[in-house]
């Protein structure tokens, strides 16, 4: 059922013949793969720059404020992109408080008066997409740094290298698989985003499929385009694997970095570093948010917020419990059955996470019709008459497409608690003549207590923010936050909208401060 969109999508794209697809490939195609390459290779670049630094100095050094900055670092993973586009358009665009300012400073009466930087192109996207994704790069190098050998460092600086160029010649080449898994991470979150570059009018492939498919109506050449984006990921996953395809870590003992106090202005510029991320991906967004719900409170249509939120809510919630469910199944079978062939059915379940949500929307709706079709030629052989659309343009098609997209995660989640499982439990289990569910009841699930939680967390949140795949699939008249959100920020009209965007940022907390807890245990 998760890897059944994605073959639907290939045999359409495949099967049906598209003009529109043609005419793309005559006209703007080349250009929205040129934008989408250089919107990976920036928002990665960038991501490195916030997360990197950051990583290595809470890592290695003593500073004002560390102990804060080691959990705060993570939360401008709870921060919707799209949240975050309109607060810096709404600082920074023409109209806003920054280019006001200045032209009350300085006497300016029009734009052609003064330079500032547009906002609203390919660098802004850049900037607000890797301020919301550096978390992955600096929480996935926390991990790595943390698992480094200090005796390591120590033969470097024995060798007469500085602290930098210890970092450069020992830390940061160790640190490159890591690093290349990061930001492998970072591209495919970039494809998958639409909000952002939707509303600061990049077109990237992404973009393309949402107008080829709403605005065309033709569903063959959105699923080829989708095929192109998924191509695209592909061949970045293969290019992660090869670039750490012979890379070997050789020691018997890793002893963790001692961290050394930083001194003088150091320690200042190291404090001053890690508060400038995080005032730019989470502070001043947050603050902006809270302004708004504050003064736009009593505008709000409860009633609509409320209806929203439940769907919202119940949406998540039942995501999350039945991605929990299929990791636990999947990485339990392959625990007890310890064969080449039961490895299979995670790794064709974690596909999913590598399609963008607009991509996975379109292999959902044809699986779902299709479905729906069958139901109504099998009803009207047994003489019950035609059906209505059972499955398509319900809650359910949007359910099946986030569990097909997160579910992920939550294997992920499972199947590092599970590799900290000796193999020694599961052989005292049976020797006792325990059976296997009495094994899984008494030996598993009470050992992956922690892990089940921080996997029900993290489908929880991005499923909360998904927007990519909701806002194609939502039924009529029905609304989710994220959708909510969404259509009052195109409309210019977020101050509206900033409660419902409110509740999305603080339900993106919690995960936040159980991963730091995980960091802490590492």
């Amino acid at each position: 059922m998760l890897f059944a969109p994605i073959l639907a999508l290939a045999i359409e794209a495949i099967s049906e013949p598209s003009p529109s697809f043609q005419h793309l490939i005559d006209t703007v195609l080349w250009d929205y793969i040129k934008n989408s390459v250089f919107l990976v290779l920036g928002v990665c670049l960038m991501t490195v720059i916030w997360g990197l630094p950051s990583a290595w100095l809470t890592v290695r050094y003593e500073f004002p404020c560390r102990r804060f900055f080691r959990w705060s670092l993570l939360l401008p993973m709870a921060m919707p992109a799209y949240v975050v586009a309109y607060v810096y358009t709404d600082l920074l665009d023409y109209s806003g408080i920054v280019q006001q300012t200045i032209r009350d400073v300085f006497q300016y009466t029009t734009a052609k008066d003064y330079w500032f930087f547009d906002i609203r192109t390919m660098g802004g996207a850049i900037f607000v997409l890797s301020l919301v994704f550096s978390p992955y790069v600096y929480w996935i190098s926390t991990l790595n740094l943390n698992a480094q050998c200090q005796s390591l460092v120590h033969a470097s600086r024995l060798l007469n290298n500085s602290e930098l160029q210890t970092f450069f010649r020992v830390v940061l080449p160790l640190s490159r698989p890591a690093l290349t898994m990061a930001c492998g991470l970072v591209a495919m979150e970039t494809l998958a985003d639409f909000g952002t570059v939707s509303y600061f009018s990049v077109w990237n492939i992404t973009t393309a499929i949402y107008d080829t498919w709403l605005s065309l109506f033709d569903l063959s050449a959105a699923a080829k385009l989708a095929c192109l984006l998924l191509l695209f990921v592909v061949i970045l996953v293969m290019l992660e694997r090869i670039s750490r395809k012979k890379t070997r870590y050789h020691g018997e003992k890793t002893d963790p970095l001692i961290r050394l106090p930083l001194k003088g202005k150091y320690r200042w510029i190291a404090t001053a570093w890690c508060s400038l991320v995080l005032f730019l991906g989470f502070l001043l967004p947050m603050t902006m948010v809270l302004y708004y719900a504050a003064m736009y409170v009593f505008e709000t249509d409860w009633v609509a917020f409320f209806s929203m939120l439940k769907y919202s809510f119940a949406l998540a919630t039942g995501v999350a419990f039945l991605a929990v469910c299929i990791a636990l199944v999947i990485q339990l079978n392959h625990r007890v059955n310890k064969t080449k062939l039961d490895s299979m059915p995670k790794k064709i379940s974690s596909l999913g996470y590598a399609v963008p949500g607009t991509v996975l929307a379109i292999g959902i709706l044809i699986v779902t019709t299709n479905t729906d079709g069958l139901i109504t030629t099998i009803s009207e052989y047994l003489g019950w008459g035609s059906q209505a659309l059972i499955i398509t343009g319900t809650l359910m098609t949007m359910a099946y497409a986030l569990l097909t997209r997160f579910s992920a995660i939550s294997i992920g989640s499972l199947d590092s608690g599970m590799n900290n499982i000796p193999n020694s439990l599961d052989e005292t289990a049976y020797l006792f003549n325990f059976s296997v569910f009495k094994t899984i009841k008494k030996v598993f699930l009470p050992l992956l207590r922690s892990g089940l939680l921080t996997a029900f967390m993290l489908v929880f949140l991005e499923s909360m923010k998904e927007l990519s795949a909701t806002i194609l699939l939502r039924p009529f008249n029905i609304e989710t936050l994220a959708t909510y959100v969404y259509q009052y920020m195109s409309a210019e009209e977020f101050e509206v909208a900033a409660l419902p965007a409110l509740v999305i940022v603080l339900a993106g907390i919690p995960p936040v401060i159980i991963l730091t807890a995980l960091m802490s245990k590492r």
